[in-house]
């Protein structure tokens, strides 16, 4: 590792373009406590592509609505602000990066899954706590984007997803900081910062290894960094049982439930159990989303 590499890795980052105008202006409108639908809905008008997206996403199997949605204002009105401002935002975000391809990216694919797995994951602990379900799922979607940037800077030498087992997972983030002088959510922080994305997913991008580090938001980057490993669980497919999962949970988050309980949350090995069940469930039903999201 050298400075060299550090720099390769600012170098990415800053060589980014900012997010699309859509996304901005749909910020600004949703950060405002006396919006309507009305504003919402001409932030994303002119950008038909993204309206296209929307209205795929909202009458797509996941949602099951019993009418077809034929405007963005019907979408707006019945996904509200937050639920179309995170589709807006990860849709963006995955537009900035590969999904499918060339042979250095081999595990891009794996990549995503994985990423779209957590973020249901992500979605499903959210609704158990009346947490924003959207904003979550969309933290555990985007939770690795600097692993992206890193393969980026250094397409033949960054191990995408060379994980098969829950040791290598944490063995793998380990070595980051060895190989390259930083990790990738450090990365991702930096490149939230960059983006200017709320702090919510800025903390759960930069914090889910480490959640307790963060500033503010604890929260979000606490359920992620679960959410990371339910979905780590899910793939390796030995792990097929709630009790396996608990039996898991006491081995790898052993300090994770003082501080859940710390930040106003509680946390059980049989409540793991119970969301890995509910994942098991929808992950499959729900994979139409990502496929519009990376379309």
């Amino acid at each position: 590792m050298s400075q060299r590499e550090i720099q390769a890795i600012q170098d990415q980052i800053t060589s980014l373009p900012k997010l699309p105008a859509t996304v901005n202006r749909v910020l600004a409108t949703t950060a405002g406590s006396k919006s309507r639908t009305n504003d919402l809905v001409q932030a994303i008008q002119p950008d038909q592509a993204m309206c296209s997206t929307i209205l795929d996403i909202v009458n797509s199997t996941a949602y099951k609505l019993p009418k077809k949605v034929q405007t963005i204002k019907r979408a707006v009105e019945v996904l509200g602000f937050d639920e179309i401002k995170n589709l807006i935002i990860g849709k963006a975000i995955l537009a900035f990066f590969p999904k499918h391809g060339k042979d250095y990216i081999q595990g891009i694919g794996v990549f995503w899954e994985h990423a779209f797995t957590c973020g249901i994951m992500a979605k499903i602990i959210g609704e158990h706590y009346l947490l924003s379900p959207s904003e979550l799922f969309i933290s555990g979607l985007i939770h690795d984007i600097g692993k992206l940037v890193m393969l980026s800077a250094f397409p033949n030498r960054y191990p995408l997803l060379e994980v098969n087992s829950l040791a290598s997972h944490f063995q793998a983030t380990g070595a980051e900081l060895e190989q390259f002088g930083t990790k990738h959510d450090a990365v991702g922080l930096q490149l939230a910062k960059h983006w200017s994305l709320p702090e919510q997913l800025a903390s759960a991008i930069g914090y889910h290894h480490t959640p307790d580090a963060a500033p503010h938001f604890k929260q979000q980057p606490m359920i992620v960094q679960v959410a990371d490993i339910l979905s780590l669980m899910y793939c390796c497919s030995e792990i097929t049982e709630a009790r396996d999962v608990q039996n898991i949970f006491e081995d790898f988050l052993a300090g994770t439930r003082e501080l859940w309980e710390r930040n106003g949350l509680t946390l059980q090995p049989d409540t793991l159990g119970l969301w890995f069940e509910i994942l098991q469930d929808k992950r499959e039903k729900d994979q139409e989303i990502l496929t519009l999201l990376s379309a």
